[in-house]
């Protein structure tokens, strides 16, 4: 199930540089002046410590620091829909290393539910971020890893999102 996710990456990766030709408009792309950024992300999940493969939904708000700054800080929330729930709400900074690949990640605060127990966790987030520029949105690839002390998980995706 790996090598499939691994695949999809890929595959929306390809996807994603063939969008990306070249054009002229009186605009660049690889200045993105928005201050405020809303993103949703959409993949799969696997989960270690369950062994499974799970939906995941990604949704975060950035505000960049400064204009053209390569540094926004924001909030996220995660959630896997797993038989279990897991739901994490963090503090995230976001650091664009080159145009249009960023980094971003945080501490955060996990909510699980498992076996009919609630228990709440410091957990930690990171995704790296390849996006492109279609229309009004950014669209791209999407690769994270999340950890608490009772579950870690590695996801794929799609990003989207919107700058404003």
């Amino acid at each position: 199930m790996r090598l499939r996710l691994l695949a999809l990456f890929l595959l929306l990766f390809n996807f994603a540089v063939a969008q990306d030709h070249d054009h002229s408009h009186d605009h660049n792309h690889n200045l993105d002046s928005h201050r405020h950024h809303l993103g949703l992300g959409l993949g799969a999940a696997s989960l270690f410590a369950e062994n499974e493969i799970a939906p995941v939904v990604h949704l975060h708000y950035l505000y960049r620091v400064a204009p053209l700054s390569p540094v926004s800080i924001g909030l996220g929330f995660e959630s896997i829909l797993d038989d279990h729930t897991h739901n994490t709400i963090s503090a995230l900074i976001n650091y664009e290393l080159i145009p249009r690949l960023s980094i971003v990640g945080g501490p955060g605060i996990t909510f699980a539910k498992e076996d009919g127990e609630s228990h709440t966790a410091m957990s930690g987030h990171a995704e790296m971020i390849y996006e492109f520029t279609v229309g009004e949105f950014h669209l791209g690839p999407m690769i994270g890893f999340g950890f608490d002390k009772e579950e870690s998980h590695a996801s794929l995706g799609v990003h989207i999102g919107f700058g404003f």
